[in-house]
């Protein structure tokens, strides 16, 4: 962080001093101010070159992030498919056991809890098991910006209101 700001301060010096240098060679004319010019243009390609390396490296590495995915895509996905082919054939028990199993194995993924409250409440009819699902996922969940999303998941697919 110091770097850039050392980079920038020497940027801002070779700027005034261009435009210094370019003021004074334009007052003494083409013949005596050409060489004053010339140094302050190459003045301001100094410091042009003092801020290229930082500015290479946040461009680049706002760009790299376009091809080279991040942490989050460096570890397995969960497998929604056994569970939802057994809700498709309504075995709900065996749904909710391999979403327990999904939820278990990824700590970090809210569906799983979702899915399961949907189970008791939609198949079930049974919003206390729903319930105890939404709170077991509120302390198994990990990270707490998936701990808010999945609070306000589930306070939407209970259908209660926000807290006050």
């Amino acid at each position: 962080m110091i770097g850039i700001v050392l980079r920038v301060a020497g940027l801002l010096l070779c700027g005034a001093a261009w435009w210094w240098l370019s003021a004074k060679g334009q007052e003494q004319g083409i013949a005596g101010g050409m060489p004053l010019v010339l140094a302050a243009h190459v003045l301001l390609i100094a410091g042009a070159i003092l801020l290229a390396k930082p500015i290479a490296g946040f461009a680049g590495d706002l760009m790299s992030n376009l091809f080279m995915p991040g942490e989050r895509h460096a570890r397995p996905q969960p497998m929604y498919s056994i569970p939802e082919s057994r809700m498709a054939a309504e075995d709900y028990a065996g749904a909710l056991a391999a979403y327990a199993a999904l939820a278990a194995e990824h700590p970090r993924e809210i569906a799983p809890h979702l899915r399961m409250m949907e189970i008791w409440l939609r198949a079930y009819r049974d919003p206390a098991a729903a319930q105890t699902i939404r709170d077991n996922a509120l302390l198994s969940i990990k990270g707490k910006k998936n701990r808010v999303k999945f609070a306000t998941a589930a306070r939407l697919l209970m259908g209660e209101s926000p807290p006050a």
